[in-house]
């Protein structure tokens, strides 16, 4: 209990050391929050992009596919497409007209499930779908949809790796100004018989109050942050969203905890380097 006491009171004697350790790590986690958020958020509208792209299929002439033109090609009728239509395999289907004519190239079935494929292909050839027709998924189109996501996506795991870097190197030099200082005041405990891991129990709890503290403010102004800052990066079409979820919260928390448990594994190099006789000699 008593090393809890001294390290909540010490966390007001040494204000200044403690306020600028805060804003240094309140910067850091309010910026990983941003990134993480975007990450996350970009992470899941590519899985459903891919998701709902894997169950969309078109139809058209193989020689279209192929590069060439429909000449010689054989035709589907819009009877044939309503025919492909009634399918147990489909969840819906968009069957494309224009002039009168059905447009087979334009019409696209959604599966039911990605796996239902090959299912559903053999199941219109045997309704008279043509051998020089393929059935395919318009992947050309997906990598054009997902492209500004991927690179919004890149970016935020870019600022990401950069901020917790720069935040661990920040914290441990931080740490290590922090426990010179204070190494008159480690070698008084060490002298009242204070073991050395208490005095490094005694050192990490006040880094981790500060860490809360900081992780509270720094989750709140990073959420709001977090979509001008997406806004501000999508190169996109409309608009995206950009939310804060327990998951990423939880991240956030355990890279703050790291970050902490980071500074104390340098408070320990440092304060096992110290004898009380030698550092109480030095100062008198």
């Amino acid at each position: 209990m008593y090393v809890f006491e001294h390290a909540l009171l010490n966390l007001g004697k040494n204000k200044g050391r403690n306020i600028l350790l805060g804003i240094m790590l309140f910067a850091v986690i309010a910026s990983a929050v941003i990134a993480l958020s975007i990450f996350n958020a970009t992470d899941s509208i590519i899985e459903n992009a891919r998701i709902e792209f894997n169950t969309m299929i078109q139809i058209r002439p193989q020689r279209r596919q192929m590069g060439g033109n429909d000449n010689g090609a054989s035709t589907v009728t819009l009877e044939d497409l309503h025919r492909f239509a009634d399918s147990d395999y489909l969840s819906g289907v968009q069957i494309g007209v224009g002039g009168g004519f059905a447009r087979g190239n334009e019409t696209v079935f959604y599966l039911r499930s990605p796996e239902l494929l090959y299912a559903f292909e053999a199941e219109m050839r045997e309704k008279g779908l043509p051998d020089d027709w393929a059935v395919f998924r318009d992947e050309s189109s997906y990598r054009r949809m997902i492209a500004p996501i991927e690179n919004l996506q890149d970016i935020s795991l870019t600022f990401l790796i950069v901020v917790m870097l720069f935040g661990a190197a920040i914290m441990i030099l931080l740490s290590v100004i922090a426990i010179r200082e204070r190494k008159y005041e480690i070698g008084v405990l060490r002298a009242m018989g204070m073991k050395k891991n208490k005095v490094v129990l005694c050192l990490w709890v006040e880094t981790i109050v500060i860490t809360f503290v900081c992780f509270v403010f720094g989750i709140i102004v990073g959420t709001v942050l977090s979509n001008p800052v997406a806004g501000a990066l999508w190169t996109g079409e409309g608009q995206i969203n950009i939310a804060l979820n327990g998951i990423t919260a939880l991240q956030i928390l355990g890279a703050s905890l790291l970050l902490a448990t980071i500074t104390g594994a340098v408070s320990v190099s440092r304060i096992t380097k110290y004898e009380p006789i030698k550092i109480l000699m030095e100062r008198n």
